[in-house]
Formats: structure tokens, C-alpha cells, sequence
């Protein structure tokens, strides 16, 4: 199929093109077009089948849809299925004019055509309007599956006028009133509606097989109406009534005399529903409605539930201006939108197009002030967009020169386009519901809003509206595609429809009605925007393109270049010139046009377009960071810096004399457009990992720095808000080290410190980079050569805690000292921070040592600080460091006088303490935390210390020691006992090295309580009143205490200890010898009593011994008389022989079993454990050797025996008893044995044994 685009006769100026075809080769056009076969019924057939069947085609059936009369039958079948579906219709149609005749079908109508989402549906007519005859079909095809549907759409005028008696002759100009004008199809191409002029709405769903009337639309079948007057619901909506009071006020119904002429389409409806959806009517006024299929393929809802099937009316539009309050004296609805933002926060937005002959061109706007969508995603209710209260909407309206009849308003992504007398009207929607931007000063809620006028004086017939192009029809069949962006014309095209259909192949379609038959249309796919249909009467062509983009980047470009917006918020008359001051609006056109390129030389013309335009307006910096990002082929880096940095210098560039005055003046003032230049190209040199690059770059920023802050200049930095502010000279310090920070690893560390000390850079700048870079050793050095040591010592430690630990970890033991002496409590926290990371306390701690030493050398002297002058940064001297040959490190002369002293008593102790709970376990912390200790005043923190490190189980006779602690307890008590104070401490290190008793000796003259507590932890009895007798003589020895008092104290400790440690007689030799035996005689009643009952008792225990050894007598006589009996023929329990038979020792258990001695120990043997297994071959192998010494002694002597013998027959007495205790403890059937042999197999006998061994020689086989 060729291109209907395309030149159907190329011949014609082939000889004027060939000589421009060298010169000008033509680019390749953007829109294209090809022929659609469109299967639309020409013909109605000539006679009515009885098939019942729609009428449907396919692939297979293409050739049903051609204008011949071939297909007849076919298309009978689908219209004898309407018009004979009862038999009360076929009666009434029996007569019908339509029968034996075939009828040619008009081409579709203007508006009467409609696509989306991939289906086409179309309405076409037979026949005269004011004829019985006259049939309207529907048709449905879906372009992608080529699936083609027609139905009958009931002719309800007829149907009305049926009953009447001018049934026969209608009016010609009555009958036209019920000529279907418009066809709409929703986005999902599921929901059909068709409007009449005489006010019928019918409806379709893609599922159904009929077309059916809607209620409320015009009037019924029997000639009554739904129709219920009111008011619209913006006019009730404020009234002083109740909710129901206003939603029974609304009218319900389409007005009498009216049409539906638009519809604005939910985007949240569905297959099933349309949602909520408006209808615009003939005399401008706007319906609410919606659309439910079910099984009577819809169900409308309107405001009142009560109310079913029926339209509401929301607004009348003009109504101020028609006075008639019907909305009759405006335009009709030529255009409905309504849409809801992406944003949650954003409102609805409702646009409405009128027009019409004589009347004024307007659109409309309203949007609702709250949420588009409540919590659930729900769609808002549409009457909060018509509400008359300020709280829920805004209404704005805005008139367009001259007067069309038909104003078609079309939407491409938020995008609209409006077909009016002098031009385009267009322009991009809102959402936004900000009360701080008042609609009325941004175009009425329209961004972006204009008028194309059109390049010639005829008007187009139709339009349509793509991603970037309008595209417009004029009556010469001559196609015009405007670019948006450019606003001009970058496509004409002309059809030629008649040699299309010629080269097509199709014949001419019958004789139509001749005035509309040569009328043309375009038609948009309102779900897809490629989509765009150019229809001429039965001849159908598509237009497309896959670069429609192509050059929308360039026109961009000009546009931004220009001061325009072709993406932009503004539409205000001063907006050009708000635009070239807003560098962010027009930096986000210029990134808009950058997004519409599609490779990467587009990309950097923008980009260099960009930089010039900055520039050209004084902002230096972003035009430098955009000329930066341009490839070096488009702008070369010498170049560039050299046009950069020449202005400062007051050298004028001969290469650059159309730089702006701006530009100029802004690169003279400062180097702020050369930074940012340089900036951007160090940051690509590090995506590259090009270290010689940055090393380069970097060393001349530095330059550039510090020659701004030299010489008192601020740097201009652009502010959020998009102003420039000028940056403070510790701004450009700042900055400065920001630079230095973040590049620190992609510059050479050694050239950069030469470059900041070349400049008297102060050494803290210094650190602050060496931090970065790396170099501990520098930082640290610089840090501490500040004036003010207390910071300088505060940076060197933060640069240490920052730096990784493998690095930092000398430099602590390097400066642990100065640390320490300039301060003392942040270098131990600091200390402490790192313990973690790996630093070793241990190494640490001859530094605290030799800080405790100075310490206590000044502690000596009169104790003012020692005071150092400030050393000038001169003294720093660079020179190779030790660690790395590439590496700067500063030196400073390590001299006492260079270092403040601050005395703190507490950084130590608290070093150590934090160390020894971290977990040290070093034995040196543990001991010169206690020397620490011993030192203070205070015995508090030793003794705390101690009780937790130090356990008293030491002092518990017969226990062993369980001293786990690192601490050397000898050395703690020896350096305790130096200081000749705190004695507790003394005490409790006496406990842990089990020494009690000197402990409570101690205990005695400093603490008695503390004394007697510790008596009373012993355990050992003798010890327990050994140390109570030292606490009573103690007490007896105390010269405060004297006569009565001295003897009470005594008496009280034995009261104390108990009666069971010591008595009366026990301390009787304490008690002076002239005291009064009054004061302690109840001590010795008591003590005489105790002894008495005491006597008592031994005496019981004595007769109960006795008796108990009678006892005993008794039970060894008895034992030696016991007897059992069994059967003389009593076998074996194991091998089942009469033990009586067998010459062996057997056993007789009072269980009743009976074991031959050989077959028990068998049976026991393996429950005995190793030992006794041993033991038990050793007892038989003794007991062998006994028997046979004693049978060759019996053999030899005929006489008695001798005492040898009798020793023989004790020891082989003891043997066998020792023998049988092992083997007849107990029963082996009835005992533990039996218990343990649970778990073992029954594998006693040979049978058992023949079964196991015959099982394994089956499995191997």
C-alpha cells in the first residue's frame, strides 16, 4: 500500500527537483500515512434471512465488507434478527418498505465517527430521515483483531409517531430532530453513547447485541418524559437548607429541547462502570451521570439515590449572560474535559468549550479546591467542582475573539487544543488547588496559554493534538502539522483521495447524500495519542510516526534561547522577560530540551547553548559548569580557561570580542567563573581516576583560592532561593577546605602543602588537609604548633580519632606526653575512644607515669602553671617524613618550655578505671591504678576497688585460692602499707591473701565491728574461737574501759560469738582479778547448767551405744546360723546343668535362682567396668595359685597343719569372699545387671545364634 503522503504523480516536478536534490536533499518527513480497508456496510441486502446470527467479520470474512452486493445475505441475517425477534414485530414489520428492495447506506456523519483504544465505531444511516423506511446501524470494529460488529439502533421517532395518525406522513423538518449527531466512546473503548437532536441518549456496551435508549433523555417510547425541573446544583449548593432538601432541588433530566453535544469521560473507568462522567448539552449546560453495565447492560445513578437513570444537572454556563435561566441565550458544549492530578493534593479540573453561530467563543474552567482523592483512592465527588462556596472550587471563564459553530476542544497529556475562528487557542492544565496562585493571574488555571494563527484565511474543518505536533484539515484535503514548540508548520501534506481509492483497488461506493459526502475529519484515539484517523466519508487513512520527536530538541533549543517557554509555568505578558532573570526556570527549559535529545551530539549542542546563554545574562557560574560538561571536540579545555581567566588579569581576549558587557564584568570581578569551570572538570578527572589531571587542576584552584582570599575578595555562590550572595572572607576559608577535603586522595599531597605554605596558610588549614589526605603525622604536627595549645591539642586528637587506627596508632604513642600535659582529661577520653579499635593500654602507661611524676614535681613547687610563648609559624619547617619518602610531615623542636602544663589529678585514674573495664588485664594498670589510689586523701575509691578485684576465699582454711584478679596483691599491700593510712584497704588485702587472723588483729584497733564480722565468716571451728578469744582480749585490754565497763565488754563478746564458740572459763583470764564475781555470776550458773545438762545427754548416748552393740551381736550370731534349701535337682539358671552334678562352687540367691560359680562370672563379667574387670582375672589368678600351693602342701605332709598353712587358708578365705562380694553381690536376673542389660540382644542360645548367622548369609546373597 503506498504512502498516501506521497507524490502521485512525482514526474510532474521531477525535472525541477532533480537540480535540488544535490543542493537541498529533503528530510525525510516526520508524519506518515497509510490506507485503512474500512469494513463498513455500503448496502443494506435485498432480502431478510430468518439467520439469527450479528453481523460480524474477520480476516477470513474480508471480503463481506465490500460495497457489492454479495454480502446481502449476510447482513440480512443480522437485520432479520432485530426485525423479526417477535412475533408481534414481525407482524407489525410484515409490510415493511424495506422488504425485496436493496438500500444503499450514507457515509457517517460528521462527529458520528469515534475511535479508542483500539476499536472504531461509527454510525451510518439508509434511507430519508422523514421515511418509515429510514434505519440507522451501529457499527463497532476493532482495527487490531479486524473484528467488525454492526446492530440496529431503535428509530424512536417512528416508534412515537407509530401510534399517531400521522405516522404515515411525517414532517421533514420534525423528523430531523432525531437524526443521531454525535458518537462518543469512552478510553477503554467498552462504552458507547449516541446522541439524537431530539434529546435521545442511546448506549451500547462492547458485550452487548442491541442498542438501547437511556432514561432522561428526551422522551419515552409512549410519548412521556423523565424529566423533573430544578435548579443546577451550583445554584442549591450554598442555600440555607438541609443536605436533602438541596439534593432534592437539583433538576433530573435533560432539558426539553436539547442535546447531548460532549462528554467528558472518567480515566478511572472501567469495562464494568464509567465512573462518574459529564455531559455537555446543545444549550450549555453540564450533566453529571454515570454508567453501570449489568444484566440490563447499564444502570445510571444520579445525585438522588431514590432517583435511578437519570442526568443532574450541575451548571448552566452564560447564564448571566443569556438571562433566560435556562442557558438557551450561550453557546452549546463543544468540548468536555475533566481530570484529576497524579498528586493526592491536587484538585479536579473541569474545562468546557461553547460555541456556536452568532455566539461568543468561551472556555470555561473549574477546579476543586480539596483532594482529588479521599484516604481509600476514591475519587472525589464531582459536585464539589460545581460547588458555589469559595472553600470547594474556583470558576473562571475566558472569551475568544470571533464565533464558530462548532469549537472542538481536544487533550493530549494534560496538553489542550481549541479550534476557534482567528486561531489555535492551546495551552498546558493545572491541578494545582494553591490559594496562594489565584487562577484568574495565571491564565485563567491555564499554563503556557496562547493562540496560533492560522497561516491562512480559510479555517480548518477539523483538528487533533500529538505528543508534540498539532495537526490541522482544511477543505482542499491539505494536511498542515504545526510543531507546538516552534509554532510553525514543519509538514504540509496534501490527498488525494481519488487517486488513493483508484490505487487501492476499491470501486466507487453508491450515490450518497451529497452534502456530506465529500466531508473530512480528523479523529483521535483519546487513550492513545499516536493514534490519529483521517476519515473521508467511507475512506479511512492512518497517521503516524516514530520520530515525531526528531526535532523538538532544536526547536527547544530556540525557544529557551529566545526567552520562550516551551516548558515552562509562566503565561503572563511580562513572562519573557521573568524568564531570562530566572536562572532556575531557565535552566529547567534547558534541561527539558536536553531530555528530548536522542544522542549524545544533541545533547552536548544543548549543553553549549546552554553555557553561552548563562553567560551571555552575567551568571558566570552555571555557564562555566555547563562549559565544563561540553565535549572538549565542541569546547576545548585551552581555550576555555584561557577565556576564563584573561578578564581578571585585565588582558583582553581578541579571540572573544562578542563576550557579553555582563560577562565580561562578571569574570573581571572575580575568578569565580574560572573555578567553577575548573571544579567541574576536576570532578570528570576523578571519575577517570586521572591522578596527574586532578594534581594539576587541583594545584591551580588552590591557587585561585587563596588569591581570592588574599586579596579580600568573597566568592559569589548562588543562594537556594536562586539570588547570588556574596560569600565572607571565612566563607572563602570555608569553601577552600571544603575543596580540599573532598579532594584530598586525587591530588599530591606533597605539592598542595608547598602551595598553602608558600601563602602563610596558618597550620591548622594545613592539618585540616593533611587530615584528609592521610598524612597523620603532618596534621598532627601542624595541630599542635596553634598559639593556642588547648585547641591545637583538641584538633591533633581529632584528627587521630578520625584517622584509621593502623595509622594513627604511633602518632598516639608519639604525642601521648604532650597530650597529656597540654589536656589532660580529653586525651584520656581520647585514649579510651581508641581502646577499642586496638590501641594498647599497656604502651600508654609510662607516659601516664611520667605525666604523674611531673605532676608531682609541680605539685612540690608553688604550683603556677608553667607558662610558654606562642611559637610563629615560622618555626614550621617541611622536610621528608620518616614513614614514607613521598609524605610532608612538619617538625617541631621538642623543647619542655613549648609544652603547657595542666595539672589534673583525675585524667590517670580515670584512664585507668576506663581501661580495666574495657577488660585490660594488665597486671602494670592494675598496680599503678592502686599506687594512683594510695595517693588521695579519700580511702573510698581503693576500697571500692578492691572489693570488687579482690575475693576473701583465700581466707577459708582448707579452700583454694580462687584469686583470678591481674592485680599483684603483695605489691598492693605493700604500697598500701607505705602510705601508713587506710587501713580498711590494708584489711581487705589481708583477706584476699588468706590472712585472717592478721586481718582481724588489724580489724581490733581500727574497726572491732569490722573484726567481728570477719570472725564470724570463718568456717573452722578452732580458728572461729581462736580469733573471737583475740577479739575479747582486745577488748579486755582496752585502756578507755576500766572495772564495770571492762568486764561488760568482755561479757558482750561472748554473747556475741555464742555459746557454742566460747564460755565463761574462756575469757575468765581476761577479766581483771579484783572484779567482783557479781557482775558475771548468771554467766556462770549457766555455764555449770550447761555442763550438767551436757552430762545428761553423753550419759543417753551411752546407753543407746550399748544397745546398738548388742544389737549388732545379736544380728552376727543369727547371720552365722542362716541356712537356705533347695531342690537336689536344681539347675544351673545360664547352662541349665544339675549344679549337684557339677564339681564347681555354685550360688543360691534368695531370689530362687541358682548360678554355677564359672557360668555367673560370665554372665557378669561384661557389666563390670575396666578396673574391676582387672581386678577380678588378678583375684582369680591369686586364688589359682593359692589352691595349687595348698594341694602340693597337702600332698607332702601327712601331719596337721602348719602356721604357714593357716595363713594360706585365711588369705584364700579373704580371696574368695572379696571374689564373690564382685560376682553374687545380687541376683543378676533380678538386680541392676537385668536393668542394664535392657538395651542388649537376645542371643542366649545356639538356636538364636544359628537364626542371626543364617540371616546374613541371606542378605549377602
Amino acid at each position: 500500500m503506498p504512502n498516501p503522503f506521497d507524490d502521485p504523480q512525482p514526474s510532474r516536478r521531477k525535472s525541477a527537483a532533480a537540480s535540488r536534490k544535490q543542493k537541498h536533499p529533503r528530510e525525510d518527513p516526520i508524519f506518515e500515512a497509510r490506507h485503512i480497508e474500512w469494513p463498513l456496510p455500503s448496502t443494506l441486502p435485498a432480502s431478510l434471512p430468518d439467520d439469527t446470527s450479528g453481523l460480524k467479520s474477520n480476516n477470513n470474512r474480508s471480503n463481506l465488507v465490500s460495497n457489492s452486493l454479495g454480502n446481502a445475505g449476510y447482513l440480512g441475517g443480522f437485520v432479520g434478527k432485530f426485525m423479526g425477534q417477535s412475533s408481534n414485530e414481525r407482524q407489525s414489520l410484515g409490510s415493511h418498505p424495506l422488504q425485496g428492495k436493496s438500500r444503499a447506506l450514507k457515509a457517517p456523519r460528521p462527529h458520528c465517527v469515534a475511535s479508542a483504544n483500539g476499536w472504531m465505531v461509527a454510525l451510518v444511516e439508509s434511507g430519508s430521515v422523514s421515511s418509515p423506511s429510514h434505519i440507522r446501524l451501529f457499527s463497532r470494529w476493532n482495527v487490531r483483531r479486524n473484528i467488525h460488529q454492526c446492530m440496529i439502533v431503535p428509530n424512536t421517532f417512528l416508534q412515537g409517531l407509530s401510534s399517531s395518525s400521522s405516522a404515515n406522513s411525517p414532517s421533514p423538518s420534525s423528523a430531523k430532530k432525531g437524526r443521531i449527531v454525535h458518537v462518543f466512546l469512552d478510553p477503554t473503548g467498552s462504552h458507547a453513547l449516541l446522541s439524537g437532536t431530539n434529546g435521545d441518549l442511546f448506549y451500547c456496551h462492547c458485550s452487548s447485541k442491541n442498542v438501547k435508549k437511556l432514561k432522561g433523555f428526551g422522551l419515552n417510547t409512549d410519548g412521556s418524559g423523565s424529566f423533573r425541573p430544578g435548579k443546577a446544583w451550583r445554584e442549591v449548593s450554598s442555600a440555607p437548607s438541609s443536605a436533602v432538601q438541596r439534593v432534592n432541588a437539583v433538576q433530573l433530566g435533560l432539558t426539553p429541547g436539547c442535546h447531548i453535544t460532549a462528554v467528558a469521560w472518567n480515566k478511572m473507568g472501567t469495562e464494568r462502570s464509567t465512573g462518574k462522567i459529564l455531559l455537555g448539552s446543545s444549550f450549555g449546560e453540564i450533566y453529571e451521570y454515570e454508567i453501570e453495565a449489568g444484566e440490563d447492560d447499564h444502570v445510571g445513578v444520579s445525585l438522588n439515590k431514590k432517583e435511578e437513570l437519570l442526568p443532574s444537572l450541575m451548571v448552566r454556563l452564560n447564564e448571566s449572560e443569556s438571562g433566560t435561566g435556562t442557558g438557551t441565550g450561550s453557546g452549546g458544549v463543544s468540548g468536555l474535559y475533566f481530570s484529576t492530578g497524579e498528586d493526592e493534593n491536587s484538585g479536579i479540573v473541569v474545562l468546557a468549550a461553547t460555541s456556536g453561530i452568532n455566539k461568543q467563543t468561551r472556555l470555561h474552567s473549574y477546579l476543586s479546591m480539596g483532594k482529588s482523592h479521599d484516604s481509600d483512592g476514591n475519587a472525589v465527588d464531582l459536585r464539589n467542582v460545581f460547588a458555589c462556596s469559595d472553600n470547594f472550587s474556583s470558576r473562571s471563564f475566558m472569551e475568544l475573539p470571533g464565533a464558530i459553530n462548532f469549537a472542538e476542544l481536544i487533550v493530549c497529556d494534560d496538553t489542550f487544543a481549541m479550534r476557534t475562528e482567528t486561531g489555535i487557542y492551546y495551552g498546558t492544565i493545572d491541578h494545582s488547588n494553591s490559594r496562594n496562585v489565584p487562577w484568574n493571574k495565571r491564565g485563567n488555571g491555564i499554563l503556557d496559554a496562547g493562540m496560533f494563527s492560522y497561516e491562512t484565511a480559510s479555517i480548518p474543518i477539523s483538528i487533533a493534538i500529538t505528543s508534540h505536533h498539532l495537526i490541522m484539515l482544511y477543505e482542499t484535503n491539505e494536511l498542515r502539522f504545526i510543531n507546538r514548540v516552534a509554532k510553525k508548520t514543519i509538514q504540509k501534506e496534501y490527498v488525494d483521495w481519488v487517486a488513493l481509492t483508484h490505487s487501492a483497488g476499491i470501486s466507487a461506493p453508491p450515490i450518497d447524500d451529497g452534502l456530506y459526502s465529500g466531508h473530512s475529519e480528523l479523529i483521535m484515539d483519546v487513550r492513545r495519542p499516536d493514534q490519529v484517523w483521517l476519515r473521508k466519508s467511507r475512506s479511512l487513512m492512518h497517521i503516524s510516526s516514530t520520530r515525531e520527536d526528531r526535532d523538538v530538541w532544536k526547536y527547544s533549543l530556540e525557544a529557551c534561547l529566545k526567552g520562550a517557554t516551551p516548558h515552562g509555568v509562566y503565561s503572563t505578558p511580562h513572562a519573557s522577560l521573568r524568564r531570562l532573570n530566572d536562572d532556575k526556570h531557565m535552566d529547567a527549559e534547558f534541561e527539558h530540551a536536553k531530555l528530548l535529545c536522542t544522542n549524545s551530539a544533541q545533547k552536548a549542542v544543548v549543553t553549549a547553548a546552554r553555557a553561552e546563554f548563562h553567560m551571555s545574562h552575567g551568571r558566570v557560574d552555571l555557564g562555566s559548569k555547563y562549559l565544563a560538561q561540553c565535549p572538549s571536540s565542541l569546547v576545548p579545555f585551552t581555550e576555555t580557561a584561557v577565556r576564563l581567566a584573561l578578564p581578571s588579569l585585565g588582558v583582553e581576549d581578541k579571540r572573544h570580542k562578542r563576550e557579553s558587557k555582563l560577562a565580561y564584568e562578571a569574570l573581571k570581578s572575580s575568578n569565580l567563573g574560572l573555578i567553577a569551570y575548573l571544579s567541574d572538570k576536576m570532578r570528570t578527572a576523578k571519575s577517570r581516576n586521572d591522578s596527574v589531571a586532578c594534581t594539576m587542576i587541583g594545584a591551580w584552584l588552590v591557587e585561585l583560592y587563596l588569591h581570592e582570599r588574599e586579596h579580600g575578595k568573597g566568592l559569589i555562590l548562588q543562594a537556594d532561593d536562586g539570588e547570588q550572595k556574596i560569600q565572607t572572607i571565612n566563607g572563602s576559608h570555608s569553601a577552600m577546605q571544603q575543596f580540599l577535603s573532598s579532594n584530598a586522595y586525587n591530588m599530591d599531597a606533597k605539592t598542595i602543602l608547598r602551595i598553602l605554605c608558600s601563602h602563610d596558610v596558618a597550620a591548622s588549614e594545613c592539618s585540616l588537609y593533611a587530615t584528609s589526605a592521610g598524612d597523620i603525622g603532618t596534621a598532627v604536627n601542624a595541630a599542635l604548633c596553634n598559639s593556642d595549645y588547648m585547641a591545637g591539642t583538641l584538633d591533633a586528637l581529632k584528627v587521630l580519632a578520625d584517622a584509621p587506627m593502623e595509622q594513627a596508632e604511633p602518632f598516639y604513642y608519639k604525642h601521648a606526653f604532650t597530650f597529656l600535659c597540654r589536656a589532660p582529661m580529653a586525651s584520656a577520653k581520647s585514649f579510651l575512644g581508641r581502646l577499642r579499635d586496638g590501641l594498647n593500654a599497656t604502651k600508654l602507661l609510662p607516659t601516664f607515669m611520667r605525666y604523674e611524676k611531673k605532676r608531682s614535681q609541680f605539685t612540690k613547687r608553688d604550683g603556677t602553671l608553667v607558662s610558654t610563648s606562642s611559637r610563629d609559624i615560622g618555626e614550621i619547617q617541611i622536610t621528608e617524613s620518616d614513614v614514607a619518602r613521598d609524605n610532608v610531615e612538619l617538625r617541631i623542636a621538642d623543647r619542655e618550655k613549648s609544652h603547657a602544663f595542666v595539672n589534673d589529678a583525675k585524667a590517670s585514674i580515670m584512664f585507668m578505671e576506663g581501661a580495666i573495664s574495657l577488660g585490660c588485664k594488665s597486671t602494670a594498670i592494675f598496680n599503678f591504678l592502686v599506687s594512683l589510689y594510695t595517693e588521695l586523701e579519700d580511702e573510698s575509691p581503693l576500697h571500692h576497688f578492691l572489693s570488687k578485684h579482690v575475693s576473701g576465699s583465700a581466707a577459708v582454711p582448707g579452700l583454694k585460692s580462687r584469686q583470678d584478679t591481674p592485680l599483684d596483691l603483695p605489691f598492693a599491700l605493700r604500697k598500701v602499707l607505705q602510705s601508713g593510712r587506710h587501713f580498711r584497704s590494708v584489711i581487705k588485702l589481708y583477706m584476699g591473701l588468706g590472712l585472717r587472723q592478721r586481718a582481724v588483729e588489724l580489724a581490733i584497733k581500727v574497726d572491732p565491728m569490722l573484726a567481728k564480722e570477719l570472725a564470724m565468716e570463718s568456717i573452722e571451728r578452732d580458728e572461729k574461737k581462736r580469733l573471737w578469744l583475740m577479739i575479747a582480749k582486745g577488748a579486755a585490754e582496752d585502756d578507755l574501759s576500766e572495772g564495770e565497763d571492762l568486764v561488760s565488754k568482755v561479757l558482750s563478746v561472748l554473747k556475741e560469738c555464742g555459746p557454742d564458740i566460747l564460755s565463761i572459763e574462756d575469757i575468765l583470764p581476761f577479766l581483771p582479778d579484783v572484779a567482783q564475781i557479781d557482775l558475771f555470776k548468771n554467766e556462770i550458773c549457766q555455764a555449770l547448767s550447761s555442763y550438767s545438762s551436757k552430762i545428761d545427754d553423753y550419759l543417753k548416748e551411752m546407753n543407746e551405744c550399748d544397745q546398738t552393740c548388742n544389737g549388732l551381736r545379736e544380728e552376727i550370731r543369727r547371720l552365722d546360723d542362716y541356712t537356705t534349701k533347695m531342690d537336689a535337682d536344681a539347675k544351673c539358671v545360664f547352662t541349665e546343668k544339675r549344679v549337684v552334678d557339677e564339681k564347681e562352687p555354685f550360688y543360691v540367691f534368695p531370689s530362687g535362682f541358682i548360678a554355677l560359680e564359672s557360668a555367673l562370672k560370665k554372665e557378669v563379667f561384661p557389666y563390670l567396668n575396666k578396673t574391676q574387670q582387672e581386678h577380678m582375672q588378678s583375684l582369680e589368678i591369686e586364688l589359682e595359685a593359692l589352691r595349687s600351693k595348698m594341694k602340693k602342701t597337702f600332698t607332702n605332709e601327712s601331719e596337721g597343719k602348719s602356721t604357714e598353712d593357716s595363713e594360706d587358708i585365711y588369705r584364700l578365705e579373704a580371696l574368695q569372699s572379696e571374689l564373690d562380694g564382685m560376682i553374687a553381690a545380687e541376683c543378676p536376673l533380678t538386680g541392676t545387671i537385668m536393668i542394664e542389660s535392657i538395651d542388649r540382644q537376645f542371643c542366649d542360645s545356639k538356636e538364636d545364634e544359628i537364626y542371626i548367622a543364617s540371616d546374613s548369609l541371606i542378605l549377602e546373597a
